[in-house]
């Protein structure tokens, strides 16, 4: 499946599908190309979430962030099957499940995104989800890490090395406003992935444009 980078992602890490569809449509009217049903989400209103999702912005790429860590072949069918183009699993999973994950997901023509949340060792398991067939891995650091470290995720060493050494995009998850969305494309990151900012925005449409003009300036950006 082939893809141009760098690209947006929208995190709708929300609990009401009303209020995912309202902010979906915002950033989609502001060339945010990949729209996630979030975990939350997902876990409040289940599959219906992607399925609607993919139903109603079918020119996008919509991501069922699933992070599973057990029965890869079932759930990787489940997203698909609702509409999914990208399913994301637990870089923390069993090799077998990360394999099973893998194969679903080349059977339905979409792409696999292992997250890094949590791993001892993000370096070296990038490496290894690589190997496994893993199309995407994601480097983030998650809300309640954020604020119990009162820190945001930027270009640091893992994510320099990532960039730098792996054959497939890596995605950066975790605080992302428009300064430090810059500087990961700069560093090289694929994929932006964005919650807070435009999910907590009075104005996403404004706040998804913030973040298209600085990933993709407007002679660049394309819907």
């Amino acid at each position: 499946m082939e893809e141009s980078w760098p690209q947006v992602q929208v995190a709708l890490d929300l609990v009401r599908l009303k209020e995912a569809l309202r902010i979906a449509r915002a950033a989609a009217s502001q060339s945010v190309g990949w729209l996630e049903a979030g975990t939350p989400l997902i876990k409040s209103e289940g599959m219906r979430a992607v399925r609607v999702l993919s139903r109603t912005f079918h020119a996008r790429k919509v991501v069922a962030d699933m992070k599973t860590l057990d029965a890869g072949r079932i759930e990787a069918e489940m997203a698909f099957e609702a509409g999914a183009k990208v399913v994301s699993i637990s870089g923390l999973a069993h090799d077998r499940t990360i394999r099973d994950s893998v194969q679903t997901a080349a059977r339905h023509d979409g792409l696999l995104m292992a997250d890094l949340l949590m791993s001892s060792n993000p370096r070296k398991r990038a490496r290894q989800l690589q190997s496994l067939g893993v199309d995407i891995v994601c480097v983030h650091m998650g809300i309640d890490a954020q604020r119990a470290l009162r820190s945001r995720l930027g270009v640091d060493r893992n994510v320099r090395e990532m960039v730098s050494t792996l054959r497939i995009p890596v995605a950066v998850a975790g605080g992302v406003n428009p300064d430090s969305a810059e500087a990961l494309v700069r560093s090289g990151v694929k994929l932006i992935i964005v919650g807070g900012w435009i999910t907590g925005s009075k104005d996403p449409a404004r706040a998804s444009r913030q973040i298209v003009d600085r990933v993709k300036p407007p002679n660049k950006t394309h819907d």
